[in-house]
């Protein structure tokens, strides 16, 4: 282990960056099937779980693990990144709309940070997990866009 750390940071483990990035998928079809039952209470359970997954793959690519314990998160992300996460925290009314727009800026964030986090970790990145995913939430979800890009 580098010995540049502060004691409470260790760097990123690549197999828990890779299961990350094959949790979000699993957690994001969660997510839609919840909104199909119009489960909103667990919409907004979900959608922190996916957000919170999220914030670890930023902090991997920022090269730490997510701290067990901590009272500030702020001092480990640049401001864009905070600033990315969140407006993914604005829901005007808690409804299917806002879920959908939250899940939809974290696939954003997400499509940013993992070709980034396969490269730096010589990962494997989730296509068949991706687009199976992608299928049910569109069979799930009739307002889900057709496409999300970072473009």
């Amino acid at each position: 282990m580098s010995t540049d750390w502060p004691d409470a940071l260790h760097a990123p483990d690549g197999a828990r960056i890779q299961q990350a990035l094959e949790e979000f998928w699993l957690l994001l079809a969660e997510l839609a099937e919840s909104l199909a039952a119009q489960e909103i209470l667990l919409c907004s359970e979900r959608a922190a779980t996916l957000r919170s997954v999220v914030l670890e793959l930023m902090l991997g690519l920022n090269g730490i693990r997510r701290p067990i314990q901590t009272h500030s998160l702020n001092r480990y992300l640049g401001q864009s990144q905070r600033e990315a996460l969140e407006k993914t925290l604005i829901t005007p009314r808690p409804d299917s709309d806002a879920y959908i727009g939250q899940a939809v800026a974290l696939v954003v964030i997400y499509r940013w940070y993992a070709p980034q986090l396969v490269d730096k970790f010589g990962l494997a990145y989730p296509e068949a997990t991706e687009q199976a995913v992608w299928q049910r939430i569109s069979r799930l979800l009739p307002d889900w866009p057709l496409a999300v890009t970072t473009d």
